[in-house]
C-alpha cells in the first residue's frame, strides 16, 4: 500500500530490520533505566548541567520524553528509525 501526501512523499509498508528493532529496544530500555535510577541531581551530573531553572526545564522534558516513548511499541519506533534512514 502506498500513499502520496501532497505529491511530495510516497510511503509504503516498511519491513523492520533486526538492527532497527535492536536499536529501538536498546534506546528505549536505556532511557527507561536511566529515568528509573537517576534523580534530578544525577541527571544534571550526567549532562553537565548546573542545577538551575534551565536544567529543571530539561529534566522535565526528559521525563516527558520517556513518558511519550512508552506510548509507542518497539516495532513502531523501529519503523520510524527505518523510515528516517
Amino acid at each position: 500500500m502506498s500513499e502520496t501526501l501532497g505529491g511530495a512523499y510516497e510511503t509504503e509498508k516498511l519491513k523492520v530490520s533486526p538492527e532497527a528493532l535492536e536499536t529501538a529496544e536498546s534506546f528505549t530500555t536505556a532511557l527507561n533505566n536511566f529515568h528509573w535510577r537517576a534523580d534530578y541531581l544525577r541527571f544534571c551530573e550526567v549532562l553537565g548541567f548546573t542545577p538551575d531553572s534551565y536544567a529543571e526545564e530539561k529534566y522535565q522534558q526528559f521525563r516527558e520524553l520517556v513518558s511519550y516513548l512508552d506510548c509507542f511499541d518497539k516495532e513502531a519506533i523501529a519503523k520510524m528509525i527505518e523510515a528516517g534512514k
